[in-house]
């Protein structure tokens, strides 16, 4: 029978068998300058006993001190020396003790389990063999100088077989518990392995998980989470806590599922609580779902089945349309045409143009095209973008990106991307102008607390959009401009989605009119919400 013994484990049992051995050594010493004067000890040979006893005590602390202080592991050969010296020692103050009724023989039962636990199973065998060797040798040389009873034989024999039977069944009881050890490191390197799965799986989850006291504490918070309540990341100490509306759900005794606007982005979430344990003061876990984008999802599918129809008849549209633009053109052109009739037919032109934009921009969505993201830098990137870059109706603008991030590299399409921007941009420098003669465009990159991604501001000096009009503003057909057509922005928010960008209006802290782009991490590659 063979098993792997640790070296922690080994080294535990031989310190607490260096201690039995101090221990044992040191009452063998009181007692044989302490004891009575009829003991049994040493009585054959006193001197030889008390130089064994007083060899053995020193033996003992020198081998308690090395395996205390010293780490180094231990060879077989060190091993089998030190429960040698334990027979050797311990059998010649049994002979120097003379009497059977010593029980000095029995002492060895300890060192050969003590030898069945921390060596292999024939070195062990061996120590048996020796100490029963020892056994039988001690009575026979008590036979040259005394007459000895063959009863003492049998004990000896019996003593002997009572060393190879200990030896045994420690040696079977030994490798039972070191397997069912084994087995129990086994099933706990699994179990840490599961943890760090789900652990990982529950990290990379859209919805947001929260593991939290009934005051709120934060026990356990996935990323999804953190971006969806605004809580800084990563939550690394227990100092961290749930916005006072969770607070107030978990002060309920029971379940509870409930829609609340919560974070600086003003998200409309499904919040669905349970209690962990029966009591009412246990933890609690919240399910997080955004449901924004749910509601975004349903209208995308209403707007695409639309999309496909208006796509349909979209050319059928644009062949009499050319054709009353071009007869407008040509009307606008004719001399004898009177002045109140040259504006109207200015005023057919630009409808026709702008008919024309929304045939455009419908065709676009129902084209749309699969994202093919890249990794790439968004400061050099938009540098170079904005280089190339101006306003269709050629509107005064200065332009200025603000960036000092070492790392704000993107992983989004780049052409989509820049359709995003030049929409953005093109409104911007528009109402930019309107309001102060000159546009004004910043862009400024910075990173994303909660995600560690990155968000890009794009800044505008415009009047910005009414506070009424702020959830409105990326629905489809909706323009608060007499020629707008009201697709611009919706077209941005489905790039961006397809993308994972989270587009949404806001304003600085000075009150500028800022359209945020939340990308999402380019190495997690998870959605933002």
């Amino acid at each position: 029978m063979s098993f792997a013994q640790d070296f922690p484990q080994q080294r535990a049992i031989m310190r607490v068998y260096s201690a039995y051995r101090v221990a044992l050594a040191g009452m063998i010493l009181i007692a044989l300058l302490f004891g009575p004067a009829n003991s049994t000890l040493g009585i054959t040979a006193p001197k030889w006993f008390a130089i064994a006893v007083t060899g053995y005590v020193l033996f003992a602390t020198l081998a308690l001190i090395i395996h205390t202080l010293f780490s180094t592991r231990y060879s077989q050969t060190q091993l089998f020396f030190e429960f040698f010296i334990d027979i050797g020692v311990i059998m010649l103050m049994s002979y120097c003790s003379g009497s059977a009724d010593s029980g000095l023989p029995l002492l060895l039962i300890v060192t050969i389990s003590a030898a069945s636990i921390t060596m292999p199973g024939q070195l062990s065998l061996a120590i048996a063999a020796l100490a029963t060797i020892s056994a039988i040798s001690e009575v026979a040389a008590h036979t040259l100088s005394e007459r000895v009873s063959a009863q003492r034989f049998i004990v000896a024999g019996m003593t002997g077989t009572a060393y190879f039977s200990a030896a045994i069944a420690i040696r079977y009881l030994s490798g039972r518990i070191v397997k069912t050890q084994q087995l129990a490191e086994r099933r706990r390197g699994d179990i840490e392995q599961l943890s760090r799965i789900n652990q990982r799986i529950v990290q990379r989850m859209q919805t947001g998980i929260v593991v939290m006291s009934q005051s709120g504490q934060i026990k356990l918070i996935n990323a999804a989470a953190t971006e969806l309540l605004d809580i800084p990341s990563p939550v690394t100490d227990n100092n961290h806590y749930v916005p006072p509306v969770l607070i107030d759900m978990a002060r309920g005794t029971g379940n509870c599922s409930k829609v609340i606007n919560i974070g600086s982005q003003h998200l409309d979430v499904h919040v669905n609580m349970s209690i962990l344990e029966k009591s009412s003061d246990s933890d609690r876990l919240l399910y997080i779902e955004n449901i924004s984008k749910i509601n975004q999802r349903a209208q995308n599918l209403k707007l695409a089945s639309l999309g496909r129809f208006t796509a349909s008849i979209a050319h059928e549209i644009r062949n009499p349309l050319s054709a009353i633009s071009h007869a407008a053109q040509l009307l606008a052109e004719s001399p004898d045409l009177p002045v109140a009739d040259q504006r109207f037919a200015a005023i057919i032109q630009n409808n026709a143009l702008r008919m024309n934009d929304i045939i455009k921009n419908i065709l676009d969505l129902s084209r749309g095209r699969s994202s093919e993201p890249v990794r790439f830098n968004l400061s050099s990137w938009l540098q170079q973008f904005l280089d190339d870059w101006q306003p269709t109706n050629h509107t005064p603008l200065d332009i200025k990106i603000d960036s000092k991030l070492e790392n704000d590299d993107v992983n989004v399409d780049r052409s989509q991307l820049a359709q995003i921007i030049s929409n953005i941009a093109e409104n911007g420098a528009r109402h930019g102008a309107k309001s102060n003669g000159r546009a004004q465009l910043i862009f400024r990159c910075q990173k994303n607390l909660s995600s560690g991604a990155v968000n890009l501001d794009i800044i505008d000096n415009g009047a910005g959009i009414k506070p009424e009009d702020e959830d409105k503003i990326f629905e489809p057909f909706f323009t608060t401009q007499e020629q707008g057509n009201g697709l611009g922005l919706y077209l941005c928010r489905e790039l961006c989605l397809a993308n994972q960008i989270h587009i949404y209006y806001r304003r600085t802290e000075i009150g500028e009119s800022c359209f945020r782009l939340q990308f999402s991490h380019p190495d997690r590659g998870t959605l933002a919400e």
